[in-house]
Order: structure tokens, then C-alpha cells, then sequence
């Protein structure tokens, strides 16, 4: 998550979230697919076809700009749910404020989710609580392997059901195979990606200077003299 986030969160502007995968066994095969089965309520919901399909792919559309989220999640009338495969269907905003999510542990069920309530602290009594979804929702987990897609027909969440192909009661858990995000924009915006960039660049650069003997050394023993951790007495060992 922090390599999307280094890669996303400078784009100011409107993007689009791909994923695509391949449908989960509905008994988990794998420690890491039983995790995440039991990170979610029981399958209540069926498939969204009879046969499998040979990829799945979902995606958003988001309107305003990445960022973390820490209580309450983004919301804009804009922002749009969809899927392209195997059934086209678009899932409008009802101008919920449950809309899209990105969190990092200690809270419960991070990672990115559109159409959920917002992620609380994990349960302090131990119990593992089941991530809430919304009934059009879709949630991909911190580690970016499994993601689930939500429709449930009777509504009444942040995105609307689709009516005729594609509608109905479904749920689709599936393993992530890629996840792209595409930024939607001109020159402008990809200018002020690369000068974000290139920011985060040298303050990255000033912290590693701070690893004395490698930096400006007059600078260094200033600031080891601030310090009082040389001075007087104390010479603090060497500077080289």
C-alpha cells in the first residue's frame, strides 16, 4: 500500500481503478485465502454467473484526489462503481458518505474499499469482527491479493444496484491478478505530479543526510553540540 500510495496520492485529479482476477474457490485452498474468508461475513450472497468465468474485472471512477483516510471516508456525487467483466454494469453515487476508504492497520480490515463504512479500531476483546460491507460495495485488502465485489438488488448504500443484466443478488471473491490506476488529465497535471515527486524526492534525501559523517560535518557537530551530546568535555566519539 505504500508503493501505491507513493505512485497515486500525487495525482491531483479524477482517476480510474482497475482490478481484475480470478474467482475464489468457494473453499479456501490456501492459509492466506482461509484469512481472508474469515475476514469477511459468511457467503450468503451466490456468484454472479452460473459458469466461471475466465476474469473478473471491477473498477472506479474517483474524482477528487487520493488520500488516506482516518475516520470518515471521501465522498463525491461523481464517483462511480462499475464492472467490465463478464457483465458490463455502472453503479451511480446516491451521494452517500460512504464512499471510498484507504487505511492502514491498527484498523480493522485495511485497504481500499468503496461503498463500505469506514474501518474502526480493531476489537480490543480479541474477537475478530467481520468486515462490513456495503450492498454495492467493492473492498480490496491491505495486501492487495484478494478483493470482494458486493451487489446486493434492494440498494440503500452509497452506490446504486444495476436493474436487468447484471442485476440481482450476487457476490463475487476473487484473487487479485492486477491493479492499475489510470490518471485522468493533460500535461498540467502530470507537471505537478513530477514536481510532487521530485519534492518528496529531496525531503527524502534531507533525512538521509542526517546519519553523521556522511552529511556536512560543521552541521552535524552543531547540532551534536544543541544536543549536548558533545562539547566541553565530551568529544562524542569520531566524526569521520
Amino acid at each position: 500500500m505504500r508503493s501505491f500510495e507513493t505512485r497515486v496520492f500525487n495525482w491531483r485529479a479524477p482517476s480510474l481503478l482497475l482490478v481484475s482476477g480470478s474467482r475464489l474457490p468457494a473453499i479456501p485452498e490456501s492459509s492466506n485465502e482461509r484469512a481472508f474468508a474469515d475476514s469477511l461475513p459468511p457467503k450468503r450472497l451466490p456468484d454472479s454467473t452460473t459458469t466461471t468465468p475466465n476474469r473478473l474485472v471491477f473498477g472506479a471512477y474517483i474524482p477528487q484526489p487520493w488520500q488516506q483516510t482516518y475516520k470518515t471516508c471521501l465522498s463525491d456525487p461523481g464517483t462511480m462503481l462499475f464492472q467490465l467483466a463478464p457483465t458490463h454494469t455502472v453503479h451511480r453515487s446516491t451521494i452517500s458518505t460512504e464512499q471510498l476508504s484507504f487505511t492502514y492497520p491498527p484498523l480493522s480490515h485495511p485497504g481500499i474499499a468503496l461503498g463500505s463504512s469506514h474501518p474502526t479500531s480493531k476489537s480490543t476483546s480479541g474477537t475478530a469482527v467481520p468486515a462490513k460491507l456495503g450492498p454495492v460495495s467493492l473492498h480490496i485488502d491491505a495486501s492487495f491479493e484478494f478483493g470482494v465485489f458486493t451487489h446486493d438488488s434492494r440498494g440503500g448504500g452509497a452506490f446504486t444496484p444495476a436493474e436487468g443484466r447484471g442485476g440481482g443478488d450476487w457476490q463475487e471473491r476473487f484473487s487479485i491478478e492486477s491493479l492499475e490506476v489510470w490518471g485522468c488529465g493533460g500535461e498540467e497535471e502530470a507537471e505537478e505530479q513530477r514536481k510532487r515527486w521530485e519534492w518528496e524526492e529531496r525531503e527524502a534525501e534531507a533525512r538521509r543526510r542526517i546519519n553523521f559523517g556522511k552529511g556536512d560535518r560543521d552541521a552535524d557537530r552543531a547540532l551534536l553540540e544543541m544536543a549536548g551530546i558533545i562539547g566541553g568535555d565530551r568529544s562524542g566519539g569520531s566524526m569521520n
